[in-house]
């Protein structure tokens, strides 16, 4: 900060603003003694003088009594002037006759604040003109005026805040006085370049979007990275669900000043988009951590699983990519809305293309919401699965694997393919490559403790595969079996299939069978056998002698039998 900039901030931090009482000038018209369509000219009460004039007009302003108005007719003006040197407009209230008030359409050379049938101008100027500026017959026709003198600025006439949060707490469209000081300045963390006196604009807590901020003072304009102290008068209005802050005169750079590369602006970064989409953050600079890319109907999406934010380049500052399909992004820019203010739109500022780093286990409960939130996007996966050599494990991963053994080494991949009702067998066939969501039988050569891959993507569905009466299900989170249910089955200790005698968990990333039609089956792969056979806990069938592993006839049924491990048909069946 120069020696010029030193020594201001510290005039702006310390002066205290003289305030004076405001004094009101009221014009009722139709109590000022005027006849029936009286040529209106000067019009002088108290410190306050009205000019009328036809100007470029074809019709003169006048008063009529039908309404009670004094008209000003196209292309007419109406000037407002102070007669006391001492004293200044500081604002005017004008009431209008129903359906013959200013429009918003219409640019009338002023500022003006139009609610129904009223107008309202503040600033601190010792004389404005109003000229109506219709391009149709439109009339103003003033039926009452209320102006405000002030010896340079009344604080008793507006509300006074000291922060953007105590502004944005004010109604939509009020007049109010902002102080920002050495404690609480305003960070510019956006300045549009192609507009600079648009500014974003945050305090400790809050952001607001400041327009028409010292435009004819092109050496204290604002400057991303800069910060704003002193004391302003202006409007505050919620502007198409953007919170706005709105000078109201051009001359107050004598008491608010922009201080250049006062901070680093800083970027407030979230991951979910749901953040995103209510009014919080609105005028803020914020970021979008990987999420991916749309486009649709003519409209950019952000996107992060189900929800979408949509995007725009509004300050013509980035190129958006045009292949973003499966790509992952993390987009900088402020805040705003849609341009019927409907709904949150990120007007972007930066767009950088990241590949996240998606972290799953086999033990946790949150596997599924987070491979929602990464469907279709190119993540590197760490998957924490563990799988024991010389025996069959079931697997279902969220992604297509090209060459399995390039990831789990020396492993046989094996699919589910058909059923043989004659033998009861469920036949696997050994494949190479691994579909996302579809279940697999594995036999590893060596342990696994986790599975590592780059570049790949997210694939959330689920693909059970079908086969007569039964069906080989993936899961990608815990899954609970229920005590009893025959339906289902999955592989346990010993290359055997279990129903579930007690109610237990199953773990994520692995898969189980379940049918609809047969109690028992067995296992091969390539048409050779695995040794998985259907383990059944307790029963009642009436056929088939049982023996126990010495060989020992035990009869055929197996409610009476004593806890332990026996064969039937060449089927192993565990009693607990």
């Amino acid at each position: 900060m120069n020696k010029k900039l030193r020594i201001l901030f510290l005039l702006l931090s310390c002066c205290v603003l003289t305030q004076t009482k405001a004094e009101d000038v009221v014009f009722v018209f139709a109590d000022m003694g005027f006849s029936n369509g009286e040529k209106l000219t000067d019009v002088v009460s108290g410190d306050v003088k009205l000019t009328f004039d036809k100007a470029e007009g074809a019709t003169e302003p006048a008063y009529y009594d039908g309404d009670k108005s004094a008209r000003v007719y196209k292309a007419n003006t109406l000037t407002f002037a102070s007669t006391n040197p001492d004293k200044k407009l500081n604002k005017v209230v004008m009431s209008f006759v129903s359906g013959n008030a200013p429009k918003s359409t219409i640019n009338y050379g002023v500022d003006l604040s139009i609610s129904g049938t009223q107008a309202t101008w503040v600033g601190d100027v010792t004389s404005f003109t109003i000229t109506n500026n219709t391009t149709t017959k439109d009339q103003l026709r003033f039926t009452k005026i209320v102006v405000t003198l002030s010896g340079g600025g009344s604080s008793e006439v507006y509300p006074e805040v000291s922060s953007l949060t105590d502004l944005k707490a004010l109604d939509s469209g009020t007049l109010a006085w902002l102080s920002l000081g050495r404690d609480n300045p305003g960070y510019i963390e956006y300045a549009y370049d192609a507009n600079a006196t648009e500014a974003y604009v945050r305090d400790n807590a809050t952001a607001v979007r400041f327009y028409d901020f010292l435009p004819d003072d092109p050496g204290w304009h604002t400057h991303t990275g800069g910060a704003l102290i002193g004391r302003v008068l202006g409007k505050y209005e919620v502007n198409k669900g953007m919170p706005e802050f709105t000078h109201v005169d051009a001359s107050f750079a004598d008491s608010i000043l922009c201080l250049d590369y006062y901070h680093e602006p800083s970027v407030r970064s979230f991951n979910q988009i749901s953040d995103l989409t209510g009014s919080t953050y609105r005028a803020d600079l914020v970021e979008v951590t990987y999420a991916g890319i749309t486009y649709e109907s003519g409209q950019y999406f952000l996107t992060r699983g189900d929800e979408q934010l949509s995007i725009s380049n509004r300050f013509n500052e980035i190129d958006i990519p045009a292949d973003t399909k499966y790509k992952s992004y993390n987009v900088t820019g402020i805040l705003g809305t849609t341009s019927d203010g409907s709904s949150s739109q990120l007007y972007c500022t930066d767009i950088r293309e990241v590949v996240p780093d998606l972290a799953l286990n086999e033990a946790l409960s949150n596997n599924a919401s987070l491979i929602g939130v990464f469907n279709g996007r190119n993540v590197n996966v760490t998957l924490t699965r563990k799988m024991t050599t010389g025996t069959w494990n079931t697997l279902c991963l969220p992604f297509d694997v090209a060459e399995f053994s390039d990831i789990v080494a020396s492993s046989r991949l094996a699919a589910l393919s058909s059923f043989n009702a004659a033998t009861n067998t469920l036949e696997f066939t050994s494949v190479s490559s691994l579909e996302a969501g579809v279940p697999y039988l594995v036999f590893p050569e060596e342990d696994v403790e986790s599975i590592t891959i780059q570049g790949t993507i997210i694939d959330s569905e689920l693909k059970p595969v079908s086969q007569s009466t039964w069906e080989f299900v993936g899961i990608y989170d815990p899954t609970t079996l229920y005590a009893g249910d025959t339906s289902v089955l999955f592989l346990g200790e010993g290359n055997t299939l279990y129903y579930p005698n007690v109610t237990n968990d199953l773990k994520a990333f692995r898969a189980y069978f379940r049918t609809t039609g047969q109690s028992s089956a067995n296992i091969c792969v390539d048409g050779i056998s695995t040794g998985i056979t259907t383990a059944t806990l307790d029963g009642n069938e009436g056929d088939g002698r049982i023996y126990n592993v010495s060989g020992q006839f035990m009869g055929n049924q197996t409610r009476d039998l004593p806890k332990g491990v026996y064969l039937r048909n060449g089927n192993k069946i565990i009693v607990k």
